[in-house]
């Protein structure tokens, strides 16, 4: 009981680490290292909590910052200087290069039958 109790309040602090985490990559300037990222992820943590606690679970957070549900995902726009991406983007292609065409509709997978047109047919 003690330990369900205690992952629900680790669970909500790791998130709202993850976010201000996310805030702070995303307002990143150049020529700026990681440990000034880490003091304005703790100034956005400090806000999101009404400036109550610092963020003190860092070794927890070491463990589960890969997990698919604290994972990080950028949400700032992909820098690019002479044509040369600094970051890994998805898309590989850029619109201009391939634009699509209208007269090629998207190819639609059918549905599946639901329940209850199977229940009909018995």
């Amino acid at each position: 009981m003690a330990l369900s109790s205690r992952w629900k309040i680790l669970n909500k602090e790791l998130g709202k680490w993850r976010d201000a985490l996310t805030k702070a990559m995303d307002n990143q300037r150049s020529r700026e290292n990681l440990s000034n990222e880490i003091m304005q992820a703790q100034m956005w943590y400090g806000a999101a909590g009404q400036g109550k606690k610092p963020f003190n679970h860092t070794q927890c957070w070491e463990v589960v910052k890969h997990c698919k549900r604290f994972s990080i995902i950028p949400t700032a726009p992909t820098v690019v200087l002479n044509e040369t991406p600094l970051h890994d983007s998805q898309a590989s292609d850029s619109p201009m290069e391939s634009p699509m065409s209208e007269d090629s509709p998207i190819e639609r997978k059918p549905r599946p039958i639901g329940r209850k047109v199977v229940k009909a047919k018995r």
